[in-house]
This record gives C-alpha cells, sequence and structure tokens, in this order.
C-alpha cells in the first residue's frame, strides 16, 4: 500500500537516457550521473554504486539488446531507482537472473549479478516484449537536507 505522502517524481529529480547505446556511452553516463546525483544531493559513495549498476545494465542492453533501450535514474524519497528497459527477447527465468554468481572462467554474465549485490532492492521483469530491471540504491539519512529550488 502506497505511503500516504507519495507524490508524483519531480522532472528535476530524474535523467533518462535514450539508446540506442553502444560500449562508448557508458563514461559518458557514468559522468553525467555523477553530475546529476551531485545536484541532488547524493554522496559521492552512493553515485558511486549508481553508476557501477547503471552501466553495467546499459552493458546488458548493448550486449543483449542490440544498444536499443533506455535507462531512467530518479530520486524519489530518498531512494535512487535505476531502470533500464528494452525491447529485446527477454530473459529466460527471469525471477533466477543475477542471484548466482558466474564462473570464474566465464568471460561475462556478470551484469545483473553485481547490479543485485549492490543495490538494496532489485526486480527484473521480462517477457518476450522486452525487459525492466530496477535497482533501488537507498541513500536515506546521509544526505543533506535541501528545499527544492
Amino acid at each position: 500500500m502506497p505511503d500516504s505522502d507519495d507524490r508524483p517524481l519531480l522532472d528535476r529529480h530524474r535523467v533518462r537516457f535514450d539508446g540506442p547505446f553502444t560500449s562508448a556511452d557508458l563514461e559518458p553516463i557514468r559522468r553525467r550521473l555523477d553530475a546529476e546525483c551531485a545536484g541532488w544531493g547524493v554522496p559521492a559513495r552512493f553515485r558511486s554504486v549508481l553508476e557501477l549498476v547503471a552501466t553495467e545494465l546499459v552493458a546488458n542492453i548493448v550486449v543483449h539488446c542490440e544498444g536499443e533501450g533506455r535507462l531512467q535514474v530518479s530520486l524519489y524519497r530518498g531512494r535512487l531507482i535505476c531502470q533500464a528497459l528494452d525491447q529485446g527477447p527477454g530473459i529466460p527465468r527471469s525471477h533466477r537472473a543475477g542471484w548466482r554468481p558466474p564462473s570464474p572462467s566465464a568471460p561475462g554474465g556478470r551484469g545483473l549479478w553485481l547490479a543485485r549485490v549492490f543495490a538494496d532492492r532489485f526486480a527484473v521483469d521480462s517477457s518476450p516484449l522486452g525487459t525492466t530491471v530496477t535497482a533501488v540504491i537507498d541513500v536515506r539519512g546521509t544526505m543533506s537536507t535541501q528545499s527544492p529550488s
């Protein structure tokens, strides 16, 4: 049940990146996320976690969906909400995606696992129509109190 004081996200607390993405986009995405979140008052250690999670999710879009997708990051009620959306073929058994670390000898397959490990909450919603991965990083109690301008 929603909290009584839930309200819509403010546009100035949301940043969106639209594909197609390539691996060359990962560093600019990290830099922009760092700048945006610094402006929102998010401490550096949480910005670093967000940058890791977000770029792992975008890298998955590059590898599995030919770069076609979207990344959206919002700050809402003390939580960074990072969502990666694509229209790829879906993830089989998505409820198990990222639960186990990949084999050390595997050349890839770490993206969802890393995102799950570093996020406070993590969910994968997938079907043949596409996938939405949501990672939540809790920053409550660590931010300076700033009134919106």
